[in-house]
This record gives C-alpha cells, structure tokens and sequence, in this order.
C-alpha cells in the first residue's frame, strides 16, 4: 500500500513542476470549455440574411416580403433583379436563402389561380437550410390562410364556416426536451464532455508511458501503479466535471434538469475507463508518441460515433461495434437522459453496466500488456 501512496505523490509532483502538465490538467480544458460554449452561446440561429426578387411589386408581393422580414429567422438584406443574382452571394456567404415572387402573382391570386412563389437555399450547410425551409413553410403557410380566409368571405360566407373551411382539421405538436431547439442546449454539452474524454485519454496515455520508457515498474507492484495513477487523474477530472455542472452550465444559461449528484456518479464510470483506454494504448505501444497517436485515432471521431448529433441506430454494424468499446458512447446517452430529460439513476443503469465492463475489460488488458512487457525487459 505503501507503494500506492508513493505513486500518487510522484504523479501530483509532476504535474505541478511541469509546465505542459499543469497547462494541460489546468488550463486547457476550461480554455475549451470557455470557447465551445461561446460558439453556440446565442443557442438559436437567427436574422439570417436574405435576398427577395419581386416582380410582381404589388401589395400581396410586398406583404410576402415583410413576412419574411418580421420573422425571428429572416432578416431581408437584398432586393435583387434576376435569380442569377442569387449565386454570388450565395458563394460569398452573404445570404443563405433567396426568395423569388413572379410576375402576375396577386393577378393570379385574385383570379383563384395558384401562384408559385420559390425558395432557393444553401444547401451546403444543413441547419441554416434545414431552419430557412421549415420557417419558410410556416410563413407561406400563414399568408395562404389569410388570404384564402379573406377569398372565402368575400364570397359571401360567414367566418366560423369560412375558418372550418380553410383549416378542416389544425395541427398542435408539443415539444418536449429542449422545446425550442436551442443548439446551445443540445450541443455545448456534449461538445465540452469529448473534450474532456480527449484529455483523459492523453492523461492516461503520458502517465503510463512515460514510465513504460523508464521501465520504472516490477510485476509485483503492476496492480498498486494502475490504480494510483488512477487515483490521481481520476480525482482531476472529477473536479472537472463539478465545475463545468456547478459553473459552466449556470454560466451558458444551459438548463440542467436532472439531479447533479447523479451525473456526478455517472461520471466515475466515464472517467476510469477513459483513462484506462489512454493507459491501454501506451501499455501496448510501449512509448508516448505512438499511444498519443492511437489516442488521436480514437479521440477524433469519437464524438461523431457516439450517436449524439447522428443516432447510432442509424449506423453501420461495424461503426455500432467499435462505438460500442469507446466509453463516450454510453456516457453521452445516460448524461443527456439526465441534464435534458431528467431521468432518475435507475434508467442509466443499462449503461453504468456497459462502463463497468469497459472498466474490467481495458484494465486486465492493460495489467497483461504490462506484465508481458516487464518480463520480456527481464529477458533482455
């Protein structure tokens, strides 16, 4: 035990002589924090700026025009000739959709005829696309209803009927978990918590192979050095992830709805098995570089595999497999079912269950890959 304890006291000395370690364990992953939760700080993307080309100019045109203008969305910066128009601003970034309104527009209207009124969006980038269509709907969708409201009195016909006519049957969605659709709820999170398993892994990968190179290690002792290691970078991100529940969530205005204590619990599993999986890599490689190298190969795409922005269900068998062996993966899934839905300790107890395995599994890897190197140096 004494052995434990001597362990501990080396690694906190190292990281508070060192100025990359205490950079890294002290500064880097607030920096991160600071800057991932300003990118998405505003939460919705708003006054996006537009393009009109009118060529009917008349009232209904131009009542089209202010729609799209009082919208929380749109913001109409240009008025254009011609539709080719649309493509230089488009490439320059400076409107992301363009609406055109034809001539004869109101004159069709007026005569019962339909009227095409188009949209031309951006589609190389998906939100901005994705929010301008659905918003355009809404907004052609208010103005048809006025108007065939207004057409359907005017032939004489009172206004209770007239609206049982136009809308038969009306649509009233709800929304639950994140009912606005606020980014900065959804994403900041999830963002901030691969950084964080980023880190983990490089804390796991140096402190193991640091002493991998140095050979400063017996068979006897193997046990006692994984866990104090463990024990200290453990600890660290522990008081990461307080701060950035206590702190950065309060400080980004993101909600949190679930109980902390909890996430805090869910969060042990996370960390171990990070860090066990950075050790893992060094204990395999036998130097730093190549572990950080592997480090980089899993931290990566790690985030886009963990089904939090794509959903896993949705993914090749192989790509479910190996997201399946990376920790973020299942902790991700039970910490949004704690921060947005607000689920209790016994619905992410599927996957404590999967990080315990995860826990056993890197560590006995990790125990063997060590002990196999200790005896070949004993060889040599």
């Amino acid at each position: 035990m004494k052995y434990f304890f001597e362990v501990i006291k080396k690694e906190f000395k190292l990281i508070f002589t060192n100025k990359y370690y205490l950079f890294l364990v002290c500064l880097w992953p607030f920096l991160d924090f600071v800057f991932l939760g300003g990118i998405y700080f505003y939460g919705n993307v708003k006054q996006m700026p537009i393009a009109v080309i009118d060529k009917d100019n008349s009232k209904i045109s131009r009542t089209i025009t202010r729609y799209f203008n009082t919208s929380y969305a749109f913001n109409v910066k240009y008025k254009l000739d011609n539709v080719a128009d649309l493509e230089p601003l488009f490439v320059q970034n400076k409107i992301f959709m363009g609406i055109y309104i034809p001539k004869d527009t109101q004159k069709n209207i007026k005569k019962f005829s339909p009227a095409q009124i188009e949209c031309y969006l951006d589609g190389s980038n998906f939100l901005t696309s994705n929010l301008g269509e659905i918003e355009g709907l809404n907004i052609i969708g208010t103005i048809n209803a006025g108007l065939k409201n207004t057409m359907i009195k005017k032939r004489g016909i009172q206004s209770k009927l007239a609206n049982g006519m136009m809308l038969p049957i009306k649509n009233d969605s709800s929304k639950i978990f994140n009912p606005t659709y606020n980014y900065g709820y959804y994403l900041t999170p999830g963002l901030w918590i691969a950084i964080i398993g980023q880190i983990l892994l490089i804390f796991g990968a140096l402190t193991i192979g640091r002493d991998v190179e140095q050979k400063d290690f017996t068979a006897d002792n193997i046990f006692l050095f994984i866990c104090g290691k463990l024990f200290v970078y453990c600890l660290i991100s522990l008081i990461y992830f307080e701060i950035m529940f206590r702190i950065f969530f309060p400080l980004f205005q993101i909600p949190f709805y679930g109980e902390i204590i909890t996430a805090e619990i869910l969060s042990v599993f996370f960390i171990l098995p990070t860090i066990l999986l950075g050790m893992l890599m060094s204990a395999v490689t036998g130097n730093k570089i190549d572990a950080l190298k592997g480090c980089l190969l899993i931290g990566a795409p790690s985030f886009l595999m963990s089904g939090y922005t794509w959903p896993l269900s949705q993914m090749p068998d192989l790509i479910k497999i190996i997201a399946g062996f990376i920790p973020l993966t299942n902790f991700l899934e039970a910490f949004r079912k704690i921060y947005q839905q607000n689920m209790h300790l016994e619905y992410i107890v599927p996957f404590v269950k999967i990080l315990i395995i995860l826990i056993i599994l890197y560590f006995i890897i990790t125990y063997i890959s060590l002990l196999i190197r200790f005896k070949l140096k004993i060889k040599k």
